[in-house]
C-alpha cells in the first residue's frame, strides 16, 4: 500500500520551478539581491490581501513579532520587564519574540476546543505590568480577535497576532492580518504560503508602527527607496532581518495561487470533520464566526501514541504540533515547575493528520477509513 505522507513540499513547489529559474536570472542581471523591486511588490500585494495598509517583509516570523516589540518600545507603549500575555499552549517561537526583547511572558491556558488562548484565562492573568497581548491562531484557527480587542482595548493594552500558520483565515468575515495592532506572518517552507527558506512579514494599520519596523529590520537605518539615496545613518538599533528578492519573486507566485490551494485544504478539512466517525477521537472545534486557515488538521485521542503507531502501520504519516509546550522546554527551565494543566493534557493528546493540496481524495478518504477503523 502507498505511503500517504505527511507534507509533499517539493511536489507541490514542482509547478513553480521554471519560473523561479527566470527570476532568477532576472534578479542575478539586475544585482540588487535584498529589499529590492520583488521585495516591494510582495508588500503591496500581501497588505492588499490581507485588508491592511502596510506590510513589511521581514527574514522570518520571530524576528516579525521581536520587531514589532521593538517598534512599541521606541513608540512608548513597553519597556524592559513588561508583561505579555500569550498562550501556554504553542510552539516555542512566540514565547523567544517575547523574551529576546526583555519582555516577560505570562502564561495563559488554552480554551479546550479551539486550542486557542482562554479569553477568560486572559481576564483573570491582566496585572497592572500587563501591557500586551499575543494571541497565537494555532494550526490556523484564529483566536478569538474582536474579543480579544475588547478587553486590550479596556485596559489599554497592545494586541499583538502571531499568524505564523493563519494566513489566509478569516475572523467574521475580516481577513487575518487586518484585525490586530500588529500581525506576524511566518513563510517557513511548510506553511501554507512556503518560501523556498525563510521568511516572515508584519502588517499593520500603524503608519508610525510601519516606519519604525521597516527601519528595524535593516539596523535601524534611516528609510530609503533608492540605493543612490541611502545616507547610511541608523536613528535605532536594529537588526538584520531582510527578506531577499529570490524569496519575494516565489511568494508573489504562490500568492497568486494561494485560494485555490486554500480551497482544497477547506476541502479535505470539510471531508474529515464530516466523516471521522470514531468515539476516541475528538475532532476539532470550530465556531461559524471563523473560517479557519487549516495549516494543521488535528484531532484528540487519549490514546495518542497507539493512534500514531496504528496509522504508521497502515503506511500514514501524522505529526505531533507540538509534544512539549515551551514552560516544560529546557530552554525555559525556570519556568519548568509551572502547572498548565489544560496545556499539558493537550500535548498529551493532539496529532496532526496530513491535510496538504496535493492529497488526492482517494489519500484522504482511505485516512477516514483507516481512522474510523481504530480500536
Amino acid at each position: 500500500m502507498k505511503k500517504i505522507k505527511f507534507y509533499e513540499i517539493a511536489k507541490l513547489n514542482k509547478q513553480y520551478e521554471n519560473n523561479f529559474i527566470s527570476n532568477f536570472k532576472k534578479i542575478n542581471k539586475n544585482g540588487r539581491y535584498i529589499l529590492g523591486k520583488k521585495v516591494n511588490i510582495f508588500e503591496k500585494k500581501l497588505a492588499d490581501y490581507c485588508g491592511a495598509k502596510y506590510c513589511v517583509a521581514v527574514g522570518n516570523c520571530v524576528d516579525a513579532m521581536k520587531i514589532v516589540f521593538m517598534a512599541y518600545k521606541i513608540i512608548g507603549n513597553l519597556k524592559d520587564g513588561d508583561e505579555v500575555l500569550v498562550p501556554a499552549n504553542t510552539y516555542i517561537a512566540s514565547i523567544l519574540g517575547i523574551t529576546s526583547v526583555n519582555l516577560k511572558p505570562i502564561f495563559t491556558e488554552p480554551d479546550n476546543g479551539t486550542f486557542n488562548i482562554s479569553i477568560k484565562d486572559i481576564k483573570k492573568k491582566i496585572s497592572k505590568k500587563t501591557k500586551a497581548i499575543l494571541a497565537v491562531d494555532l494550526y490556523g484557527q484564529p483566536a478569538d480577535l474582536f474579543e480579544i480587542k475588547k478587553i486590550a482595548k479596556k485596559n489599554n493594552l497592545i494586541l499583538i497576532e502571531d499568524a505564523a500558520q493563519s494566513l489566509g483565515a478569516k475572523i467574521k468575515n475580516k481577513m487575518i492580518g487586518s484585525v490586530s495592532d500588529a500581525t506576524c506572518f511566518s513563510f517557513f517552507p511548510g506553511k501554507n504560503l512556503g518560501a523556498f527558506g525563510d521568511a516572515g512579514a508584519i502588517t499593520t494599520n500603524d503608519k508610525n508602527l510601519f516606519k519604525i519596523s521597516k527601519s528595524l529590520r535593516n539596523y535601524g537605518e534611516d528609510l530609503f527607496e533608492n540605493l543612490k539615496d541611502r545616507k547610511y545613518k541608523n536613528t535605532f538599533k536594529g537588526v538584520n532581518s531582510r527578506m531577499d528578492e529570490i524569496q519575494a519573486a516565489i511568494l508573489i507566485d504562490k500568492l497568486r495561487d494561494f485560494n485555490k490551494f486554500q480551497s482544497k485544504r477547506k476541502q479535505i478539512a470539510k471531508y474529515y470533520l464530516n466523516n471521522i466517525k470514531n468515539n476516541k477521537i475528538l475532532l476539532p472545534k470550530v465556531d461559524k464566526i471563523f473560517d479557519h486557515g487549516w495549516h494543521l488538521f488535528v484531532i484528540r485521542c487519549k490514546s495518542r501514541n497507539r493512534l500514531k503507531r496504528y496509522l504508521q502501520k497502515k503506511n500514514i504519516e501524522t505529526m505531533i504540533h507540538y509534544p512539549i509546550p515551551p514552560h516544560k522546554q529546557k530552554a525555559f527551565k525556570e519556568l519548568n515547575k509551572k502547572r498548565f494543566n489544560i496545556t499539558e493534557e493537550i500535548t498529551k493528546e493532539i496529532l496532526s493528520l496530513p491535510i496538504y493540496p496535493t492529497l488526492k481524495p482517494s489519500e484522504f478518504k482511505r485516512i477516514v477509513s483507516i481512522l474510523n477503523n481504530f480500536k
